[in-house]
């Protein structure tokens, strides 16, 4: 189920790209790395194969997915464009695309867990899951463009608050591994009032060891929570449902 699923998400990522004007030669390296790892980004949660049946088998399902998604992004960087990218260029912004799938997959697992024992509806719980995980990671992403104006007021007494919706942006996070000035692109630069700022972008070593404390938060601390063999509580549920007493 996964390998299909994998395979669905290889042919949406270059269907996108395409689409995107992506897969051309007009886009400088380092913007290409963030086109590509951004997309395959936004639709990795959108084919999230759910949660297991245990909290082992989920943990396994978040990481497995992550790790698929960034070797998908890395395989199309390293064919696009004429001659494709050096790994030691492809390296950095995959693995920081694995650690912000790894923080959204997780949270998509507890968001689907807690649907599930609300509803009792599993694929309805699943599909909903993954779809609030990408559309919250397409907000987050896009916080410099719809915080931009009220950051730029605030900044006039917390001139911090600029680089923090900046930092806060898993797109920048994706730029900076690439090694791309993202608010200087071109159409950044036209329709982010951020741009025109003095700002400064986050350190890739701050960014590597805040994604690794909440992925261990998220990832196993359930874990931990409910032992790796124990069922999850929609499992229990659905293989012991309650029976009624009889008077």
């Amino acid at each position: 189920m996964i390998a299909m699923r994998w395979a669905v998400l290889a042919v949406a990522t270059v269907l996108t790209l395409a689409a995107f004007g992506a897969t051309g030669t007009d886009l400088q390296p380092s913007a290409l790395r963030v086109a590509v790892t951004a997309i395959v980004g936004l639709l990795a949660p959108l084919f999230w194969p759910g949660i297991g049946a245990t909290a082992a088998r989920t943990t396994l399902r978040i990481v497995g997915w992550s790790l698929a998604a960034a070797c998908l992004a890395a395989i199309a960087l390293r064919f696009a464009g004429n001659h494709g990218q050096p790994f030691a260029r492809i390296l950095p912004a995959c693995a920081m695309l694995m650690l912000i799938l790894l923080v959204i997959h997780a949270l998509a697992a507890i968001v689907e867990q807690h649907w599930r024992s609300k509803s009792g509806n599993a694929e309805s719980s699943h599909e909903m899951a993954g779809r609030t995980a990408a559309l919250v990671l397409a907000l987050l992403g896009a916080v410099p463009l719809w915080l931009g104006p009220a950051a730029e007021l605030l900044a006039r007494r917390q001139a911090w608050i600029i680089d923090a919706v900046i930092g806060v942006s898993p797109l920048t996070h994706l730029a900076v591994a690439s090694g791309n000035d993202l608010l200087r692109n071109p159409w950044f630069y036209q329709h982010s009032n951020l741009a025109a700022l003095r700002f400064s972008y986050p350190s890739l070593t701050t960014l590597i060891a805040t994604y690794v404390a909440i992925a261990l938060i998220l990832v196993l601390a359930p874990l931990a929570a409910r032992g790796p063999g124990r069922p999850t509580a929609s499992t229990i549920a659905t293989t012991h449902p309650a029976t009624e007493h009889v008077k």
